[in-house]
């Protein structure tokens, strides 16, 4: 709920030019034990081109920890979960499992606040994506959850503007 309360602040996030493959890697690492403890494979697929967007650290390592305890929640022993970077004219932020995978009728409601899918034996208040859509909001970002292309599973994925500021020199002290 704290999650949720700070996205949906009227107070203005702080933003700075951020390397979104950099810290995506970082809390990526975070999440390797917790998916080796359910045997689980967790990738990450690091993009080839820098990856700047002007974001909020922390709402943003707030939205990928959400995707990835989604994916590894859903996903059984033995599945793989990737999450990855792509750079273009936006920056991508993706998380692709082969876990239960979200019916059609279900891939707008998990967005609200509290839903769960039913028959899922899965622990869980139902905030996780509602968390997402509000950090992905604050930073002008698209989020869309389709099915995994492999098969079964989903692919969520986060649609940043890229930045185009270019870096500013570090300043010494003469």
């Amino acid at each position: 709920l704290l999650a949720l309360a700070r996205a949906d602040s009227d107070v203005p996030a702080l933003m700075a030019r951020l390397d979104l493959d950099r810290l995506a890697i970082d809390v990526a690492r975070e999440w390797v034990a917790r998916a080796m403890d359910r045997r689980i494979d967790l990738g990450f697929e690091a993009a080839q081109d820098p990856c700047y967007v002007e974001g909020n650290e922390v709402l943003l390592r707030e939205l990928l920890a959400n995707l990835l305890d989604n994916a590894i929640r859903y996903t059984g022993a033995g599945g793989r979960v990737t999450a990855r970077v792509i750079a273009g004219d936006s920056v991508v932020l993706e998380v692709e499992d082969n876990g239960i995978g979200i019916e059609s009728n279900d891939r707008e409601r998990v967005f609200e606040r509290f839903y769960r899918v039913l028959g899922t034996e899965t622990e869980g208040s139902g905030l996780g994506l509602a968390i997402v859509r509000s950090i992905a909001e604050v930073h002008r970002a698209r989020v869309a959850l389709d099915p995994n292309p492999q098969g079964r599973g989903t692919t969520v994925r986060v649609a940043f503007p890229r930045s185009r500021a270019e870096p500013q020199p570090l300043r010494t002290a003469a």
